[in-house]
């Protein structure tokens, strides 16, 4: 079974990605824009301050996304997967939805940006 190191070493590791993760999502800002992104193309952009529906029709392709009280969700798509439609609604500068098939990418952008790295 389970020795006492084994399980010691589980609670240190599953503490050490919970604090990571709690580190990386700290300083996250709340976007104000969602940008679409149809093949390549910019779509349009978006204020998350107003709710509403927007029917996206890439092609042969239509998608339906939903801003509701400044979050962004795909709600509809006619792709395969559905993979799309199964990920958690986003909020943050940064954060997308991307339904591949369908070649649809969605964006939040904000006021400001986190960055990986600053180099001088």
């Amino acid at each position: 079974m389970f020795k006492k190191a084994d399980i010691i070493l589980a609670a240190t590791l599953i503490a050490a990605g919970l604090a990571i993760s709690y580190i990386f999502s700290f300083g996250q800002s709340a976007g104000n824009t969602l940008e679409i992104s149809c093949d390549g193309e910019i779509f349009g952009s978006y204020s998350l301050e107003k709710d509403r529906e927007i029917t996206i029709n890439c092609g042969e392709h239509i998608n339906k996304v939903i801003i509701n009280k400044g979050t962004v969700s795909m709600s509809f798509s006619d792709c395969p997967g559905q993979d799309c439609i199964q990920q958690e609604a986003i909020s943050h500068t940064g954060e997308t939805i991307v339904c591949l098939p369908n070649r649809i990418l969605l964006e939040i952008s904000g006021n400001t940006r986190q960055y990986d790295t600053i180099a001088r």
